[in-house]
């Protein structure tokens, strides 16, 4: 059984987390104690995780953190059910679309969830920000609908990693009122993803 320690609402634990149920992989998810005080930290997640962030994955005596490193090592240890394509360029593209999405995107919604959530900024100045958010997102949309084009996924025929990338970050803009454009390609993969079970799920538990 592996140890998985992450926060629902993460958006990198929550792509590890569909890679793990795609491939049929069980695990025991934990929040770690204390994640985000830097205090009271699990020894055992620090020992996973010196950096004290989530994810971080236990299996056996292999400890693995960063997202992306995670993701790599289920692909090279359970190679069954893959989520990289086998061509080099393929392959390529789903990588740089989860970085964009890790480096770019990822920082549109933190902006957003800094004014809704955690009140950093208000009044007319939080609309400014707000709407400079719509338009950086809608410029990744246009960017992720071209880089879809009118493949049923981002690998082309088959579900794989930039598909697991894009999903979390898509959802949590979403909740901003921030969508695919309807009548899009993005918008129609968006529904089809979101009905996959292992997405449904992730995006349940981060939802409660």
């Amino acid at each position: 059984m592996l140890t998985f320690y992450e926060h629902p609402l993460s958006p990198y634990a929550q792509k590890v987390k569909i890679a793990l149920r795609e491939k049929g992989l069980p695990f025991e998810a934990r929040t770690p104690a204390g994640l985000g005080s830097g205090a009271d930290y699990d020894p055992d997640f620090l020992a996973a995780s010196p950096r004290g962030e989530v994810p971080a994955l236990i299996d056996g005596d292999t400890r693995v953190f960063d997202s992306t490193i995670i993701l790599e090592y289920l692909e090279d240890k359970w190679p069954g059910s893959p989520l990289l394509p086998r061509d080099p360029a393929a392959r390529a593209c789903a990588r740089m679309i989860e970085d964009v999405m890790d480096t770019h995107y990822e920082a549109i919604n933190w902006g957003l969830i800094e004014i809704r959530y955690m009140g950093r900024i208000t009044g007319a100045m939080a609309d400014t920000l707000r709407a400079r958010a719509a338009e950086q997102a809608v410029a990744w949309r246009r960017w992720l609908n071209a880089e879809l084009g009118d493949a049923p996924w981002f690998g082309g025929s088959q579900f794989g990693l930039a598909d697991l990338a894009v999903v979390p970050y898509l959802n949590c803009s979403a909740e901003f009122g921030l969508h695919p454009e309807p009548g899009t390609a993005l918008a129609a993969w968006f529904a089809r993803v979101n009905a996959r079970p292992a997405v449904a799920e992730t995006a349940r538990e981060a939802l409660e």
